[in-house]
C-alpha cells in the first residue's frame, strides 16, 4: 500500500509521550485517527486484551490509530485505574484514564489519589447527586462548595471537567466557573430526543462558546428514545450538533461496555471507522469528528501537542 501523505503528531500527557498519525493518506483512501471519549470497559472487570464485550485491545488494533478513553466507575475506581496503568505496549491506540462520578470524594484531599493516576477527564456525578454536584436524575441542584473547590483543583492539575450525567444547574455552574473548556464525553441532542442525559441546543451552544467538545454517544435510548437505533440516527444527532455547535466542537463518545444496546451496524470498537465513513460530511469535517476535536482540547489536560512534523 502506497502512503501518499502522513501527518504525524506527538502527544504528551503527563509523563507519557505517544506518537500518532491522525490521518494517513493512502492509495486506498483515508485512515482516520479516532478518539473515542468514553467507554466503560474498565468497570466491567473483563480482560482488556480480549473479551466478549464491545472493547478490547484486539478490536482497538483493528479500529486503527487513535485514543480510547477508559472511565473508572464505581467504588473500586482506583483499582480500575491501576489495572489500566499496568497495560503497556498494547496497541496503536493509547488507552487513557478518566473518572466517571466523584461519589467517593468527601474532602478536597479525596481528589489526590485520583490526580496521582493522571486522568484526562473527571466526571463530577453519575446521574444522582453527590457531595460535589447535582446529577441529571437528582434534585436539580448544582455545584456544592466542595464541588467548586474540586473544579479548581482538577483544572489546576490539568484535568478537564466532564459534564456527562450532570444536572443542568451543574452544567451552567461549571461553565461559569471553569477556566479550561469542559467536555461532555457521551451524550446526544435533546432537540431530537428529549432524554435527561441529552443536551439542549442552548447547552450545546454554550459548550462550544467555552471551547468544549460534545461526544455523540451510541446508546439507542439517547438517540431515539427506544431500544433500537441505526447508523442514520447517529448521523442525525451528529449533523444536528454540528449545525448548532460548529464542526470544531463535535466528537464521538461511544459508551461501549456501558450500555447493552447499540445501533444496528455497530457491535464494538472495530465498527467505528465504518460509522465515521458514513457521516454526511467531507473528509475534513469527518476527521475533526473522528478525533481532531477531542485531540485539540486534550493538550489542556497534559503538557501539550507538538505541531505536525
Amino acid at each position: 500500500m502506497c502512503v501518499l501523505s502522513v501527518h504525524a503528531f506527538v502527544v504528551r500527557i503527563g509523563e507519557m509521550m505517544i506518537d500518532f498519525f491522525p490521518i494517513y493518506g493512502t492509495m486506498m483512501g483515508w485512515i482516520m485517527f479516532i478518539f473515542d471519549a468514553h467507554c466503560d470497559t474498565l468497570s466491567t472487570g473483563r480482560s482488556l486484551w480480549r473479551n466478549n464485550g464491545h472493547v478490547d485491545i484486539a478490536r482497538l488494533r483493528a479500529r486503527g490509530p487513535g485514543i480510547q478513553v477508559m472511565a473508572a466507575y464505581g467504588q473500586d475506581q482506583l483499582l480500575q485505574l491501576d489495572r489500566l496503568a499496568a497495560v503497556t505496549g498494547a496497541s496503536n491506540c493509547a488507552l487513557l484514564p478518566a473518572v466517571e462520578g466523584g461519589d467517593t470524594v468527601e474532602t478536597p484531599d479525596g481528589l489526590t489519589p485520583f490526580l496521582m493516576r493522571k486522568p484526562v477527564f473527571f466526571g463530577l456525578t453519575w446521574n444522582h447527586d453527590n457531595r460535589l454536584a447535582g446529577g441529571c436524575r437528582g434534585s436539580g441542584g448544582g455545584l456544592t462548595p466542595l464541588g467548586r473547590e474540586a473544579v479548581h483543583i482538577l483544572e489546576s492539575a490539568g484535568v478537564l471537567i466532564d459534564l456527562s450525567h450532570a444536572s443542568e444547574r451543574t452544567f451552567w455552574d461549571v461553565l461559569e466557573l471553569a477556566q479550561a473548556p469542559p467536555v461532555v464525553s457521551h451524550a446526544c441532542c435533546a432537540a431530537l430526543c428529549p432524554h435527561p442525559r441529552n443536551l439542549s441546543d442552548g447547552q450545546m451552544t454554550a459548550l462550544a462558546q467555552a471551547g468544549g467538545v460534545l461526544g455523540i454517544t451510541f446508546y439507542p435510548p439517547f438517540l431515539t428514545g427506544r431500544d433500537d437505533a441505526s447508523l442514520a440516527d447517529v448521523a442525525r444527532h451528529t449533523e444536528h450538533a454540528v449545525s448548532v455547535m460548529g464542526a470544531e466542537h463535535v466528537g464521538i463518545g461511544s459508551d461501549f461496555d456501558g450500555c447493552e444496546l447499540l445501533p444496528g451496524g455497530i457491535s464494538g470498537a472495530q465498527d467505528v471507522p465504518a460509522l465515521i465513513a458514513a457521516l454526511p460530511f467531507g473528509e475534513d469535517v469527518r476527521s475533526l469528528i473522528a478525533g481532531g476535536n477531542f485531540l485539540r482540547v486534550l493538550p489542556r489536560a497534559g503538557d501539550g501537542v507538538i505541531p505536525p512534523v
